[in-house]
């Protein structure tokens, strides 16, 4: 077997190999970049409710059972406490809290959910798994690196890159210089 047969039948598979894991890191990867545009981690949703709550004394086990059949919100109350002069916050057990504004009589119901599958691809892009994640990690990008030396060597003479499309080559170590110069003064 020569040595470009060889090398790309592991291109071949490697790169195979290598689809789940790019996947995990471009998906995330974009998510991550609009962070500020995005809660990719969690879905944040707020009701607003309009309560008569002027004159009622919040800080019974009377008015929580009241106020959540109210707003047919179910779960435990674990924790209470007044935010400051004119916000009473009441935390349930579900990942919901709930805003009490006496004297604009609102309740704000402000309940927060992990996103399917981004939240579990962000944990692995941003490395909270740790060491283990990081060896696999480690590993991947060796063989992006296998991947881009060896797809060099994958045509040869003018159909490669001492053809034009030497010049993709070029334009992709351009791109991120052209970034730094412009953007890392």
């Amino acid at each position: 077997m020569s040595w470009f047969k060889l090398n790309r039948s592991l291109h071949r598979d490697i790169g195979y190999f290598c689809i789940g894991m790019t996947l995990v890191f471009a998906i995330s990867g974009i998510a991550l970049n609009h962070i500020h545009q995005f809660n990719s981690n969690y879905q944040v949703t707020r009701t607003s409710h309009v309560i008569p709550l002027s004159g009622v004394n919040m800080e019974t086990v009377d008015f929580e059972t009241t106020l959540l059949t109210t707003l047919q919100v179910s779960g435990k109350i674990k924790a209470r406490f007044w935010q400051d002069q004119a916000t009473y916050k009441l935390f349930l057990e579900k990942d919901t809290t709930l805003y009490l504004y006496p004297q604009k009589n609102e309740v704000l119901v402000e309940q927060v959910k992990p996103r399917f599958l981004l939240r579990q691809l962000n944990f692995l892009h941003l490395n909270e798994a740790r060491a283990a994640w990081m060896w696999f990690s480690d590993f991947y990008a060796v063989l992006l690196i296998y991947l881009a030396v060896s797809a060099l060597f994958m045509m040869k003479g003018k159909r490669g890159v001492f053809g034009p499309r030497g010049f993709l080559v070029l334009a992709g170590f351009a791109a991120p210089a052209i970034f730094i110069f412009i953007y890392s003064k």
